[in-house]
C-alpha cells in the first residue's frame, strides 16, 4: 500500500507540473489585456470614459496639448485676471498675449485640472486656467487615445 500513495503523489506532481489541471475555458480566464484600470477589452478593442484618461493618462496626454488657446490668467502683482490667448506646447503655456499687443513668456505646466502657474520675467507669479471642457484638451485625449489603442466612451 505505500507504493500506492508514493506513485499517487508522483503522478500527482507531474500532472500539475505539465499544467494539465489548468483551466482553458475561456470565461474564468483573466489576462492583463481584459481589464486595466478603467480600461476594458483587449487589444485595440480597449475602451476609456475620458475623464479616467485625464486623471490616470495626464502625463503622457497632455504631450499632446499644443495649439492656441483663451484662458484665464491671473496676475498676483496686479490681483486682476485676464482671459487672454496662450500658446501651449507639450502641455506647457508658452506665451500669454494682452490686448495691446504685449506679450509675456512661460514655462507653466498644465496639471489635469487645467491649473498652471510661473512667474514672469520680472518676477510676478501668474495664475492660469485652461478650461478642461475646450476643443484643445479634446484633441489631446482624442489623438492619445487613438496612438495608443484606446475608444473613448
Amino acid at each position: 500500500m505505500n507504493n500506492f500513495w508514493t506513485w499517487a503523489v508522483i503522478i500527482g506532481v507531474v500532472l500539475v507540473a505539465t499544467g494539465a489541471f489548468n483551466r482553458n475555458d475561456s470565461d474564468s480566464s483573466f489576462t492583463p489585456d481584459s481589464y486595466t484600470g478603467s480600461t476594458y477589452g483587449s487589444g485595440s478593442e480597449k475602451t476609456i470614459d475620458r475623464q479616467d484618461a485625464i486623471d490616470e493618462n495626464w502625463d503622457d496626454i497632455k504631450q499632446y496639448l499644443s495649439g492656441t488657446e483663451t484662458i484665464n490668467a491671473c496676475s498676483s502683482e496686479s490681483g486682476n485676471c485676464y482671459d487672454l490667448d496662450a500658446d501651449i506646447s507639450d502641455g506647457s503655456i508658452e506665451q500669454i498675449y494682452f490686448p495691446n499687443t504685449g506679450y509675456l513668456y512661460f514655462s507653466a505646466d498644465i496639471d489635469s485640472d487645467g491649473s498652471a502657474s510661473d512667474f514672469d520675467e520680472n518676477g510676478n507669479e501668474w495664475d492660469f486656467t485652461l478650461d478642461m471642457d475646450s476643443s484643445i484638451v479634446d484633441d489631446a485625449v482624442s489623438q492619445w487615445a487613438d496612438d495608443n489603442g484606446y475608444t473613448l466612451q
